[in-house]
């Protein structure tokens, strides 16, 4: 899973284009579509969890991918008939991901920190049927930033499609650093793990959309429109035994957790998603989730501003819209 903090990084004199040849140097052929995705070029251990089926780079910052959106994944539930508020999220870390060790150089090992990740869905199409949906997605990258033919920083936009109807659109801006870097960043964080101490009594998950408790991620609060975030231990979909700090997606899912809590009894389910990470969430530290509506700019929908705090830092901040259901 993607790192949950945003760190600028300097191109140095010498420093290559990215992807653009050395003198002398011949071009790679592009390759043909690859259909063989590991689970380490994705960062999620478990196969059932890999979206991304193949991929193709159609020129020096064009790519063309497929996925696979599963209609019955035990954690990514469809709600209300539609695929998960954010299966489209992870599909475009996914790709991020894969694109950044398949075809920009980043070797397995090698950490990534989520600046941003923003998008927007066509609700109407995103229904799901009885079988997995078949998406593609169109992916430009931008701002990147090459050292020694491996990324260093950039920014990949993504349409992605559905029989060639877009039903969402997004980006993520991503910068790498390599394990030594890391180790100086993290400190004596680099090994920390999610502990399994109790975990505290969920919300009720009628409330938060879910099926089961073990994955609600918001704990009640002693203040209104606030909560604690929790992580059942050991839930292959939330929590990478690896990871040392709590991953970008969990933060995600817990904001439109927390928006569903905020704007019961009406459902909540937001096509507009925006979320900006700002430092690393740590294990060990409550992180406290608030949640408010604001004005929205868009008539008949709802906006909800979702922001976690840790020892009073902001760790991240997110924006997600929903359309208003009339009953």
């Amino acid at each position: 899973m993607s790192d949950t903090m945003h760190v600028g990084t300097t191109v140095r004199p010498g420093d290559t284009h990215p992807l653009r040849p050395a003198p002398n140097e011949r071009p790679v052929p592009l390759p043909r579509r690859n259909t063989d995705v590991p689970g380490e070029f994705v960062h999620r251990p478990a196969a059932e969890d890999v979206l991304i089926t193949s991929w193709r780079r159609l020129d020096a910052t064009h790519f063309s991918l497929t996925a696979r959106w599963p209609h019955d994944h035990a954690y990514f539930t469809p709600s209300h008939g539609r695929h998960h508020p954010i299966l489209t999220g992870e599909t475009i870390r996914q790709a991020g991901l894969l694109l950044s060790h398949a075809e920009l150089g980043v070797p397995v090992g090698h950490h990534f920190i989520l600046g941003d990740l923003v998008y927007t869905t066509h609700p109407e199409r995103l229904t799901v049927g009885s079988s997995p949906t078949e998406v593609t997605i169109e992916v430009t990258g931008s701002r990147l930033r090459m050292r020694a033919g491996a990324l260093v920083s950039g920014r990949f936009d993504m349409s992605i499609r559905e029989e060639g109807r877009i039903v969402a659109t997004g980006h993520s801006s991503v910068t790498v650093t390599a394990p030594p870097v890391y180790r100086r960043i993290r400190g004596a964080r680099l090994t920390a793990r999610h502990a399994g101490c109790p975990v505290r009594p969920p919300v009720a998950p009628r409330l938060t959309g879910n099926a089961d408790d073990s994955d609600v991620l918001l704990a009640p609060c002693d203040q209104p429109d606030r909560w604690l975030l929790r992580v059942t231990p050991g839930h292959a979909a939330v929590v990478n035994p690896a990871n040392d700090h709590v991953p970008g997606m969990v933060l995600l899912d817990a904001a439109q957790q927390a928006a569903r809590v905020v704007t019961a009894p009406g459902p909540f389910v937001p096509y507009a998603f925006g979320t900006e990470f700002r430092r690393y969430a740590e294990h060990g530290l409550p992180c406290v989730i608030e949640a408010h509506r604001v004005p929205s700019a868009i008539p008949s929908t709802t906006t909800v501003q979702v922001t976690g705090y840790q020892e009073g830092e902001p760790v991240f901040a997110s924006t997600l819209t929903a359309l208003d259901v009339r009953t």
